[in-house]
């Protein structure tokens, strides 16, 4: 058995001695490993040997060297390089140009805090190339996704260099979407960074940056990361299993000829920060009341970027596919985001619980990202793909003039009412039923009477104050009410029945 010789520690991949035997060329190739670098040795019989740094192989493709005044040539040892490092599911720091990331790899920064690879959100089963933190929570972080509008349908994909430097998503078809163009670069590598930026940079020159995720952000803001009215702003996501780019968008912008930080919906605005002054690095009032305020933002124009407090605090600013800002720190013993700050507040948000969905602050943590909802479903209706933030769909669909209706109390009434000049709860109630579209109705001495249509949204309960709040009365099929629900629901009574189809 040939005992090759290792390079010692913090040796250059280019710093190798060739060997000079005397036998004929024969022997064999081994991949060997010191400080978890990489080696290609060629081992003759003499045990005389010649060790060369894969990576050296894998950048250059071609490796001659003179033995006895003949040119041996290594390419066979660039192929058998490129599967020695295709063979992980984990490459860490870089990938080459001849090197590439299938679907069930991953590409990790230096030291593991952030993973590149293929996933699919939520429950569904499409493909993307995204960044994620690198925690052990059950809820997969994503904060960048390269093809958010072009997904792959199958796990065939892979990230790879074309011909001229340009990094690409290439489908089991044939098909490609180009993530970052590396300008023909040829000493090019895409590298995972430990501030969750993935670039493209020169290999001899790794400050010179190609290109860089962080000028095409997605939902989630960086420290160090720049945001620009026009040119780089964040977009939310369509919905928690869509990535594609959503109704809503935040960045810095004007109000009253002052700078402020603005959520967007389809365009108009939904949520303002306040006025931006220098003195106050906080930009966010809100911010002084937790004391001690975790990130400060520096601004100059209609581009701004912020530091986490203290510095070394991993931070990041997500928007939601509903609208809603959130500001989180990472905690590094229970390995979690733990959320800081939110805006607006969860049952503000529009339309968060989707179709049919309630909303209550109080199921919430306030100081925990956790994947518990503060939405739920009324009785007689099911969250939809098992999710209450897509909506709530009935269990048993609506009979028309066989129907009931529940009492929800404490209710903050959804969009879209229409206003009748009826006077009476059984009259207000005999409007709804007479029309097999109307799925609620709700009646006060002070308001009169309301009638909804079609699907619901924006419904809260637990709101004891304010305008625009009571007594709904929802409208489901008639064998819902079987029984009364034991969260407080109750039906309307028998009696109003009676008068409803006697009169």
């Amino acid at each position: 058995m040939f005992i090759p010789k290792v390079l010692p520690a913090g040796t250059p991949h280019h710093a190798f001695s060739l060997p000079t035997p005397n036998a004929a060329i024969a022997g064999t190739i081994s991949l060997i490993w010191e400080n978890s670098e990489r080696y290609i040795s060629l081992i003759w019989e003499n045990s005389e040997s010649l060790v060369i740094g894969v990576k050296q192989i894998a950048m250059f493709g071609k490796i001659s060297f003179c033995r006895e005044c003949a040119l041996v040539n290594l390419l066979i040892l660039s192929v058998i390089a490129s599967r020695c490092l295709s063979a992980p599911t984990e490459r860490l720091g870089s990938i080459f140009q001849n090197q590439s990331i299938s679907d069930g790899q991953t590409l990790v920064s230096m030291s593991r805090i952030f993973v590149l690879g293929f996933f699919s959100p939520g429950a569904s089963s499409k493909r993307y190339v995204g960044i994620w933190h690198n925690d052990v929570s059950e809820r997969r972080a994503v904060v960048w996704v390269a093809n958010r509008n072009d997904p792959l349908q199958d796990t065939s994909g892979i990230l790879k260099f074309d011909n001229s430097s340009n990094l690409i998503i290439l489908d089991g078809r044939g098909n490609s979407f180009t993530v970052a163009y590396g300008r023909g670069v040829q000493d090019v590598e895409a590298a995972m960074l430990e501030n969750g930026n993935f670039v493209l940079r020169s290999i001899t020159n790794q400050a010179k940056i190609i290109w860089q995720s962080f000028d095409s952000p997605t939902d989630t803001w960086f420290p160090g990361m720049n945001i620009t009215l026009g040119a780089k702003l964040l977009t939310s996501w369509k919905s928690y299993d869509d990535p594609a780019v959503g109704d809503y968008s935040f960045g810095p912008g004007y109000i009253t000829n002052a700078t402020q930080l603005i959520i967007w919906w389809k365009g108009i605005v939904f949520w303002t920060s306040g006025r931006w002054n220098r003195d106050m690095t906080s930009l966010i009032p809100e911010l002084t009341s937790l004391g001690t305020i975790p990130v400060l933002f520096q601004c100059d124009n209609l581009t701004c970027t912020y530091t986490p407090n203290p510095i070394d605090t991993m931070t990041k600013i997500v928007l939601d596919p509903n609208g809603s800002l959130n500001i989180a720190q990472f905690s590094p013993g229970t390995e979690s985001w733990t959320l800081l700050w939110r805006q607006p507040a969860n049952c503000e948000v529009s339309n968060l619980c989707g179709v049919f969905g309630i909303c209550n602050n109080n199921m919430l943590p306030d100081n925990n990202m956790s994947p518990i909802s503060p939405c739920h479903c009324p009785k007689g209706f099911a969250q939809q793909a098992g999710n209450t933030r897509n909506g709530c769909t009935r269990q048993i669909q609506l009979q028309c003039n066989g129907d009931r209706f529940i009492n929800m109390s404490n209710m903050l009434f959804p969009d879209s009412r229409v206003k009748l000049s009826v006077i009476g709860d059984s009259k207000c109630q005999l409007e709804c039923m007479k029309k097999c579209s109307c799925t609620a109705y709700t009646y006060s001495v002070l308001d009169g009477c309301s009638l909804w249509y079609g699907n619901l949204t924006n419904m809260q309960d637990g709101y004891n104050n304010g305008s625009g709040a009571g007594t709904l009365y929802l409208r489901v099929a008639a064998s819902e009410l079987e029984s009364t629900n034991s969260s407080g629901m109750i039906c309307v009574t028998q009696r109003k029945y009676s008068i409803l189809f006697f009169m």
